[in-house]
Parts: structure tokens; C-alpha cells; sequence
């Protein structure tokens, strides 16, 4: 996990905003200020019980929670948007038929039903391959009554072998332990008798590399959308190297576009590290208030400008990397040289603008669109410094790229000025 030196930390501190982000796709773009705070549709929350407050302090980050069951007695108060997705958790009638119930009672079909939660580990839904597949096809058969998808089931990523599910696999043709998922999912498709799904799901709780490569085996794997159900760092040395986990954990989610969803783990946990909320209702924990407010990359979100913007407000980047500060902010690194990083923005008035590049290491940068450069600002790279370009731009939303020239260049921000 890379981290600026202090003195650059101190520097940076109050220079970047951190607005936070976005909502479904749309057919035209969706235009908001600089420092807009919007909703991610990505971003959800497990948990087992939420007040009113706190679906208030959620929802300007949080689109949607689940708590492990099919039905929820909690509810975001009038004018506050969260939705709820209900789950069917394990292979018993009586939750079968209580999904069943709860569908039909709501004006609001959710998004989506949840399937089985890791019947790879001992303690939860624990059941083989073979199960797991025929009571997925109940739930499916359920949920297509209301003509919905069903994602699942929701993996552990691995577990001890005494806590491990054993069962004859019909890939391998041998009696095997699971304490990996992906042979576990292969199984699990073999029985269900086709190589598709609306969605595979995990649950990962080690360090941020784990995370990152956890999603992509399941993605390479299954060619499949991917959830990321339960994440937290749960072994994390300190509040400050959960903090970091999160914001480069959830950036990472956000900006994958075959990652359709995840939901931290948890509102309040008694590892209080990994808690968003504190005791007192809608008091976000500091942890909390990064969550909310971390940004998101929907192609279909422009910002207007004149205005500042973070550059973590990116629509996507190549040979780059996130930077987490001590304020905590998110700041943005070339990992090699030729990197490039998108910002969409919404031009309401033709002209010459000034941009304005905070910036920190030495080499040229160049503002293009279209790949064709319209100005190039070069850094001195021993202090943090402004730089300055003249750039003309077309009315109407249209995406800057901003091209480095060399590894180890961080972007702050980008000020838009006539």
C-alpha cells in the first residue's frame, strides 16, 4: 500500500475535496457540480440493524444494504434513498417461502435477490456443491415470479480444512475438501447445469492485494459479473491502515467495470476498525466518512466547470495508481511513463479556460482530448506546485485526458477558470 512522504502529506492537506458519487446508468449524461456529492450504485453496506440517522448519514455514498436475510424490518426514512436486497440465506423451507412472501409485499422490486451465504464454510449456509446448486434453482424459480435476478452464492474466499466442506466433485470426479471457492463454483455450475449466472459473489478480509486478486481469479475464471458481498481488512495494524485499505479497496471496486457491486462489512462490528458507524445513530465513525465520501468513475458523470476539481474524479485511468494521505485524501500517481487518466466535464460555454494542475515530481504533462494535445504543463518535481495551462474547449460534455511523461507524477486536483 503506497503512502506520501509526511512532509507531502502536510503539503496537500485541505487541497483535495472529497466528494463522493454516483447513481445507475443512464441514456444521456448526468451533469453535476465539481464538488457534487453523488451517490455510487455500486456501494452498499452489510448490516445486521440500521436507525433511521443512520440511513441518513449512508445514503449521500450508499445505494443499498442487505442483512443476510430475506426480509428487513429497517427502513431509510421518508426522502432518503437506500435499497434494500433480500437474501435467500441457506437451505431451509421456511426462508423459501418468506422470500416468496416479502417479493410479493413490495410496491419496490429490489434490484436484485442474494443466494446462499458461503456454503463453502463451517458455521454458515455449509452445504455441497450439488445442494447449493439445487437450492439455487429454488430461489431462481422463486424470483423469477417477479421477474428478477438472482446473485449467487456469495463465496468465502477459503477456510481451514476442518472448516471446509467436503463432497464428491463431479469436475475432478473425486471426493474433495473446498477450501478454495473456485473449485467449488466449478461444481456448483456442473450441478446447476449451465455456465452462467446474473453474477458470482465473495467475501474477502485480507490485505488489499488478496482483494484485487481474489476479484480478478473470479472474474478470469467465470467470465461473470462480480460481487464483492462482505471486505474489510479485518487484521489491519491500526485505524489508519483500515482507513487506507478501505479507500483503496473501494476505489478499485468502483472503477472495475465488471465489479457490479459490494458492500462493506460492517455498519458496527465489534472489530470496531472495520465499523462505519459509531454507537450514537448516524454518527459515521471516521472510517465512515471515507466510505460515504469516496468517488466514483460512471462513464455517463460529467462535472461542470468553471470549478475544482479532485483528481480522484476520474472516469478512468491506465498506468496509474490511488494515494492515500494522512488527511485522508486520495491523490492520483503515474506508475509508468505514457500513464493516462480521463475526467469528464461538462462545458456549458465555449472558450479559453485556465487549468490549473497541482502537482508534485518532475516531467511534462499533457491535456489532451481526442488524443490531441491541447497544452502541456511541466512539473519541477521538489515541491508542490500549481501549474498553469491555457486550454480552448467546445461547448458540451467532453472527456480531458491528461498524459504523463514519466513514473512517480501525483495529481491533486485540476482548477477549471475562465
Amino acid at each position: 500500500m503506497k503512502k506520501l512522504h509526511l512532509s507531502f502529506c502536510l503539503a496537500l492537506a485541505g487541497l483535495v475535496s472529497g466528494a463522493a458519487s454516483a447513481a445507475g446508468d443512464t441514456a444521456s449524461p448526468r451533469v453535476v457540480d465539481c464538488g457534487a456529492h453523488v451517490q455510487s450504485h455500486k456501494r452498499g453496506v452489510c448490516a445486521n440493524k440500521l436507525e433511521p440517522a443512520d440511513f441518513v448519514a449512508l445514503a449521500p455514498g450508499v445505494s443499498w444494504y442487505y442483512n443476510w436475510h430475506y426480509r428487513t424490518d429497517d427502513a431509510p426514512p421518508p426522502g432518503v434513498t437506500m435499497e434494500f436486497i433480500p437474501m435467500g440465506w441457506g437451505d431451509r423451507p421456511e426462508a423459501l417461502a418468506g422470500l416468496d412472501t416479502y417479493l410479493g409485499s413490495v410496491t419496490q422490486k429490489p434490484r436484485c435477490v442474494f443466494a446462499i451465504n458461503e456454503p463453502n464454510l463451517k458455521g454458515q449456509a455449509f452445504i455441497s456443491p450439488q445442494t447449493t446448486a439445487e437450492l439455487y434453482q429454488k430461489i431462481e424459480a422463486i424470483a423469477a415470479k417477479y421477474n428478477l435476478p438472482v446473485v449467487g452464492p456469495h463465496m468465502a474466499l477459503g477456510s481451514p480444512t476442518d472448516s471446509s466442506i467436503t463432497a464428491f466433485d463431479p469436475v475432478e470426479n473425486k471426493q474433495m475438501t473446498y477450501t478454495f471457492m473456485i473449485p467449488f463454483l466449478k461444481a456448483f455450475f456442473f450441478y446447476l447445469h449451465k455456465t452462467e449466472t446474473p453474477g458470482v459473489s465473495l467475501h474477502t478480509y485480507g490485505a488489499l492485494g488478496e482483494m484485487k486478486w481474489a476479484v480478478k481469479t473470479m472474474h478470469d475464471t467465470f467470465n461473470l459479473p462480480v460481487w464483492v458481498t462482505e471486505y474489510a481488512q479485518w487484521n489491519a495494524a491500526d485505524d489508519d491502515a483500515e482507513r487506507d485499505y478501505l479507500m483503496q479497496a473501494t476505489d478499485f471496486l468502483e472503477r472495475t467495470p465488471y465489479v457490479q457491486g459490494y458492500a462493506w462489512f460492517k455498519e458496527r462490528a465489534d472489530n470496531e476498525k472495520i465499523s462505519l458507524l459509531e454507537q450514537e445513530p448516524g454518527k459515521l465513525s471516521p472510517l465512515g466518512e471515507a466510505y460515504v465520501n469516496m468517488p466514483v468513475h460512471d462513464a455517463d458523470l460529467y462535472y461542470r466547470i468553471p470549478g475544482q476539481l479532485p483528481a480522484q474524479n476520474y472516469t478512468e485511468f491506465a498506468d496509474m495508481d490511488i494515494m492515500v494521505t494522512k488527511r485522508p485524501d486520495l491523490l492520483i500517481t503515474s506508475t509508468a511513463a505514457g500513464a493516462t487518466v480521463g475526467y469528464n466535464i461538462q462545458v456549458d460555454q465555449a472558450g479559453r479556460y485556465q487549468l490549473g494542475l497541482r502537482v508534485l515530481a518532475t516531467g511534462a504533462i499533457d491535456v489532451m482530448e481526442n488524443d490531441h494535445v491541447l497544452a502541456t504543463a511541466t512539473g519541477k518535481g521538489d515541491q508542490v506546485e500549481m501549474l498553469t495551462v491555457p486550454v480552448d474547449l467546445p461547448a458540451g460534455p467532453q472527456t480531458l485526458q491528461l498524459r504523463l511523461s514519466a513514473p512517480g507524477q501525483v495529481i491533486s486536483s485540476l482548477k477549471f477558470s475562465r
